[in-house]
């Protein structure tokens, strides 16, 4: 299923993706029995300012490499103070639970809160919060393009920190900032600030940087509160493991199975039914401003209830506000369980002994107690389920991979149905194939061979061997070779037609030597031969070096081609090889497009188009999206902005503003997909191409070499970084349509 938050974006595996999704791992850390009280972190960020004169200086990625957070009672404690109290990064998310960190961009959590994990702390009132960031490491900024020397923008450049106390928060008085109560979850979400001290002379050295830290008095954050009740089955609670999933209940944002954030079920309380069952409370992100505001917009979230050897229980809930509290009908689901397995392999059906790594399996069931399974077995009304079990595979193409000692695969849990005949609904997934659809069973087998049986298309049962469907698409793009003794590496993508939505990517980019006669980068793409539109747009761009060291912006040209027909599953379709001048690959040297949306929401983002110069005749939708931006520092935040930025070759490009529709308050969306961004206003801009492309450095400028892998030994550079301002003008508000006829909770 496709991802639905705030904004939908493609993830680029070689341009930084725009939205940072972090997984809040709530059990991650296991509580001691003193350790009864939970706290959730959160990080919202700010625009960086120039610390001498306190304006704001633009940057399209301000990166921070988080270890933990650090709490104590005692202000002014000792940095091996036993006081202190620990939320470290999520292990298996952020690295091994031995040295786990979290990357979070500042720039991308302006809107709303980014979670970071929750742990359990001893209850206490506590006076002191410290933010530790990875020693040899804290992070790296990425500036946009200046306006002149000595520094390049479109760069990493590191960060080295000007705090040498550390980074903590105490409030006037040494009062209390964060109090904890037993069995309860604290949101603490905190404002990292960025002051300047000293910007690099030149490429290569360090922004020397005061980092702050203070508490978000009112957080764009909602609650989600509700029981779960359990009543006793017949079976014996046991897994083919040995080992149980803890019941608990995950959100999700809605059509996903990304887990945003994981809740315990607490038993007990004047508000709680007595065990077996419990309540749960959830602080989530929720886009929009604070109340009292008459323009709210709001986060859609699912809910899934599993673990604990219970049957498995889902919810689709309205649109959550910021400081607005949803409480869920009470989930009714059945303990003492016998638990299952669900183990295979994923394969590729158009070639033989072809295994597929990294596939995704999500069991799905329709939410709010409805039983109509059958919407989850087909791709018009899938986006109406809920995941409630999610498995990989790994690079064999078995499934699923190993849990952990305390948490257990989620495949290795799976509650047996109460009739042999019933059956899971299960959605396979995997870059450039079709979804697959299959009704699976789990069994009692504890190896790969033994773990339940599925049925694919309403064929007969057996084991969980499957095979999904795919096609070809093969080109040819013409490229300038690159220097003698230099390679240029090249990524191409397909996406669905006249939409950022990534289908596919080269498994691994196509690497051109300096020879002479390589003039063209010929490739092969698997794709989802039956995709609804029918056609694919393809754009190709290079992975290139500066200074030795990978650049996140390439200073190369892309190349966009649009209105590629889908091939039939197992065949070959080719795309036709560019012949515009403009559409080659060379070095072309980067720059930098910022600019602002006039009177945007929290459904507003910026994509960045190519248009394709020699479309086929029946492309009425020339313009192939590359990448996009998300519409930083929204009102209400405090001097807000509403910038928005890109990093890209030289070259005529258009940018284009998109507007997903507001959620209806108060009402439950039925679909997941049925919302799409709208485009609206546009412009046509131009970064302009370097004075002497491929040549000398621009005089009189001394020799600067360029963010590409294009630069001479001897200095020479295709030009200064360049950065071109560009607005966008307002946009009508947009009020998503619901039937009328629609659940609500």
């Amino acid at each position: 299923m496709k991802d639905f938050f705030v904004y939908r974006t493609a993830l680029r595996p070689t341009l930084p993706s725009i939205i940072t999704v972090c997984l809040l791992l709530a059990l991650a850390v296991p509580a001691r029995a003193a350790k009864n009280a939970r706290v959730q972190i959160g990080f919202v960020g700010t625009q960086p300012v120039n610390g001498s004169t306190g304006t704001p200086l633009s940057f399209q990625n301000v990166l921070l490499n988080i270890v933990a957070i650090r709490i104590n009672s005692h202000v002014g404690a000792g940095p091996n103070s036993a006081g202190w109290q620990k939320i470290p990064a999520p292990p298996g998310v952020g690295g091994s639970s031995s040295n786990a960190e979290l990357q979070i961009d500042l720039l991308s959590s302006q809107n709303i809160p980014q979670l970071f994990n929750t742990a359990g702390v001893r209850v206490d009132n506590y006076k002191v919060v410290q933010l530790q960031l990875d020693q040899s490491n804290p992070g790296s900024l990425i500036p946009t393009c200046p306006a002149s020397p000595p520094a390049d923008g479109c760069i990493v450049y590191p960060l080295q920190l000007n705090n040498p106390n550390g980074i903590e928060y105490s409030n006037p008085g040494n009062t209390v900032v964060l109090s904890t109560k037993t069995n309860t979850l604290v949101s603490f979400v905190m404002q990292v600030s960025v002051m300047i001290n000293k910007i690099p002379t030149g490429p290569g050295g360090a922004y020397t940087a005061t980092l702050s830290i203070a508490p978000v008095t009112n957080p764009s954050t909602g609650t989600i509160t509700g029981q779960v009740n359990v009543a006793m089955g017949t079976g014996t609670g046991t897994s083919t493991t040995g080992k149980l999933r803890k019941l608990s209940v995950t959100a999700e944002p809605i059509g996903t199975n990304i887990a945003t954030a994981t809740a315990p079920i607490n038993n007990g309380g004047s508000n709680c039914p007595p065990s077996p069952g419990g309540c749960f409370t959830l602080t989530l992100p929720a886009a929009g401003p604070p109340p009292p505001s008459s323009m709210p917009f709001g986060t859609l979230y699912d809910l899934a209830v599993s673990g604990g050897a219970v049957t498995y229980a889902a919810a689709r809930l309205p649109p959550l506000d910021p400081g607005a509290s949803i409480s869920v009908p009470t989930f009714k689901v059945t303990g003492n369980q016998t638990l299952g397995n669900i183990t295979g392999t994923v394969s590729d059906g158009c070639a033989a002994g072809k295994t597929i790594a990294g596939a995704t399996l999500d069991l799905l069931m329709p939410p709010n107690g409805s039983t109509d399974t059958s919407l989850c077995m087909s791709p018009a009304t899938v986006d109406q389920c809920v995941t409630v079990a999610s498995a990989n595979t790994d690079n064999a193409g078995n499934f699923p991979l190993p849990g952990t000692v305390s948490t257990p695969a989620a495949f290795a849990n799976v509650p047996t149905l109460a009739k042999k005949t019933d059956s899971y609904a299960m959605e396979v997934t995997a870059p450039g194939y079709d979804p697959l659809f299959v009704q699976a069973i789990p069994g009692s087998g504890s190896n790969k061979k033994g773990g339940g049986t599925c049925s694919v298309n309403g064929g007969v049962f057996g084991t969980c061997n499957l095979l999904m469907q795919t096609g070809y698409i093969t080109g040819s793009i013409p490229i300038i070779p690159p220097n003698p003794g230099q390679t240029t590496l090249v990524q191409v993508f397909a996406e669905d037609h006249n939409t950022n939505n990534i289908e596919s990517a080269l498994p691994m980019p196509k690497m051109i030597g300096s020879n002479p006669n390589n003039t063209d980068v010929t490739f092969t793409l698997n794709v989802p031969p039956s995709i609804p539109v029918g056609f694919f747009d393809l754009f190709a761009s290079t992975i290139d070096f500066y200074q030795g060291v990978v650049d996140p912006y390439q200073g190369h040209s892309i190349v966009a081609i649009s209105h590629v027909p889908a091939p039939a599953a197992c065949a070959t379709v080719t795309a036709p090889t560019p012949t515009d001048p403009t559409q080659v690959i060379t070095c072309v040297g980067h720059g930098s497009i910022t600019g602002t949306v006039s009177n945007p929401n929290l459904g507003s983002s910026v994509v960045l188009e190519k248009i394709d110069p020699d479309p086929p005749p029946m492309d009425d939708t020339d313009e192939v999206q590359i990448t996009n931006s998300l519409v930083q520092n929204q009102p209400p935040n405090p001097n807000a902005s509403s910038n928005y930025g890109f990093c890209a070759p030289a070259d005529t490009y258009q940018v284009q503003e998109f507007q997903l529709p507001s959620p209806t308050q108060s009402e439950t969306p039925i679909a997941a997909a049925s919302p799409s961004p709208v485009p609206d206003s546009f412009a046509t801009v131009v970064i302009p191409p370097p004075p002497t492309a491929g040549g000398p450095s621009p005089t009189p400028t001394p020799a600067i070499k360029c963010p590409t892998n294009c630069s001479y030994p001897g200095g020479g550079c295709p030009g200064i970084c360049n950065n071109v301002v560009q607005g966008l003008p307002p946009s009508p508000t947009i009020i998503m349509e619901t039937p009328a006829a629609r659940p609500t909770l």
